[in-house]
């Protein structure tokens, strides 16, 4: 990730901005679990460096959308093809089959895990 310009945690950030195109600071808070002071310095950091812009969202003038810049749009997607690499990498023992079958278990296992997270949080 050095190589791109970012920490593993700004990372995050960006992919979830980039699979979004735009979205706001308290979508990416209550989705990626952050808290909103970490998050913020995070994003000004971001914004600072030029992988992101934020501005008044045209539907809420007292929210703000984040999105992209040509930067950040670079590094999501290097990090799309890093992490596809990374995957292939990994997963080359298994067959075509096993690589399904692994990642529909993965997806019960984050499926559960967040309905698990959403009922702590409502008690």
């Amino acid at each position: 990730m050095a190589e791109l310009g970012v920490t593993y945690s700004q990372l995050f950030i960006l992919i979830y901005i980039g699979k979004r195109r735009q979205c706001s600071p308290k979508e990416i808070s209550e989705s990626l679990k952050l808290d909103a002071g970490q998050l913020n310095r995070t994003l000004s950091k971001l914004i600072e460096h030029g992988f992101v812009d934020q501005r008044k969202n045209p539907m809420d003038r007292r929210a703000n959308i984040v999105c992209l810049t040509e930067r950040g749009s670079t590094v999501f997607t290097a990090s799309r093809s890093l992490f596809a690499e990374w995957d292939e990498q990994v997963l080359s023992p298994l067959d075509e089959n096993s690589r399904h079958l692994l990642i529909d278990l993965l997806k019960q296992i984050t499926f559960s895990m967040n309905h698990h997270m959403e009922e702590s949080n409502h008690e």
